[in-house]
């Protein structure tokens, strides 16, 4: 017993739609996150204690916006692979970017207000873990401009290379 031509292009629009719907699903649940998170946001950063710890509460504030930063980029992501196709590099190393400075901001908030509590051994541990978020910051943002140079010397060989009959 073959599959038909027939049955098998059913096969395959049925795939593409529920892979189409699932991607909606997912941009709507990304969405509704970032609302959330927002508003926690909002909410924390109206809601600082001046008299407590104002640069931890900024910190958590600056930490959950850039949380809502990285649920956009997934959701550019996702809405763009519905409108054009497949995925593309771009937001992937925005969103490790983001998420890296995120990281160093939390640590070096962390550092700053708690220096004096930590072992010796604690601290250590920290700064190396800020020296490697913040090579992978250098090594992502390079490769941001790699991408970037390699997209536009494609582009620019694309018109160079039209026939001009």
């Amino acid at each position: 017993m073959s599959n038909s031509p027939i049955k098998t292009s059913k096969l395959a629009d049925y795939i593409s739609v529920t892979e189409t719907v699932f991607y909606i699903i997912v941009a709507l649940f990304l969405a509704l996150m970032a609302a959330a998170v927002l508003y926690q946001a909002v909410h924390s950063l109206f809601s600082v204690d001046l008299n407590g710890d104002v640069t931890r509460s900024l910190v958590s504030t600056l930490n959950e916006v850039l949380f809502v930063i990285i649920l956009l980029e997934l959701m550019s992501t996702v809405y763009n692979h519905l409108k054009n196709g497949g995925f593309q590099l771009r937001p992937f190393l925005i969103i490790g970017i983001v998420s890296s400075v995120r990281r160093i901001l939390v640590l070096g908030a962390q550092l700053s207000t708690i220096h004096k509590s930590v072992s010796s051994t604690e601290f250590h541990s920290a700064v190396m873990e800020l020296l490697v978020e913040t090579l992978v910051v250098l090594a992502l943002t390079v490769a941001l401009y790699l991408h970037a140079l390699a997209k536009r010397k494609k582009n620019s060989k694309q018109t160079t290379d039209v026939d001009p009959q």
